[in-house]
């Protein structure tokens, strides 16, 4: 029966490498890290392209005002009684591009209040020429008032006083009459 045990004269013969088990262990821990290296690098452009996409893609939202002019004009003398004059404002030029004729009024109010005189005046003139005349009695007091303050024109603040006078109803007609006195007085000058 042969030796099983080999001899102490024959070589044995070594591996010089370790032994297959043990490679794989040591270089899981390098293949494991460059994995998720890679996942990292793999997601990060994947989130980097989806951001890019979504910044690119054309959006248009075309969004129905839910209030209606007079509504806005509603909300715009809130606002003015509360002192909050820029929103007042933007709420009246709301009803104005709604073609409210009466937002014509009660922006040049506002607008008068903040000095922007020449834009008041437009306005003004717009309330007077899209108002009913019965209505535009305050349109016309307010236009001759601002000409007046403006020390030009007196001519025609005359004339608009005159017709805001004769338009007037009972709870305005002093007022309007005193607009008219104060013209004449700086005519009179």
């Amino acid at each position: 029966m042969p030796n099983a045990m080999p001899s102490a004269s024959a070589p044995i013969s070594v591996p010089v490498s370790a032994p297959a088990a043990a490679r794989v262990s040591a270089s899981a821990p390098s293949r494991l890290a460059a994995c998720r290296r890679s996942a990292r690098i793999a997601w990060s452009g994947a989130l980097l392209c989806l951001l890019l996409a979504g910044c690119a893609l054309p959006r248009i939202g075309v969004y129905a005002d839910p209030l209606s002019g007079q509504e806005h004009l509603d909300l715009g003398k809130a606002y003015e009684e509360k002192g909050e004059l820029d929103l007042a404002r933007r709420e009246y030029a709301e009803a104005v591009r709604d073609d409210v004729p009466q937002a014509h009024l009660f922006l040049a109010n506002v607008l008068f209040q903040k000095g922007e005189l020449e834009e008041a005046e437009r306005h003004y003139r717009s309330a007077v020429r899209l108002l009913p005349e019965a209505e535009s009695a305050p349109a016309r007091n307010n236009l001759a008032w601002l000409l007046l303050t403006r020390g030009g024109q007196l001519d025609e603040a005359e004339r608009l006083a005159e017709e805001a006078v004769r338009l007037a109803d009972d709870a305005h007609r002093s007022s309007y009459e005193d607009t008219l006195r104060q013209i004449r007085a700086a005519r009179n000058k």
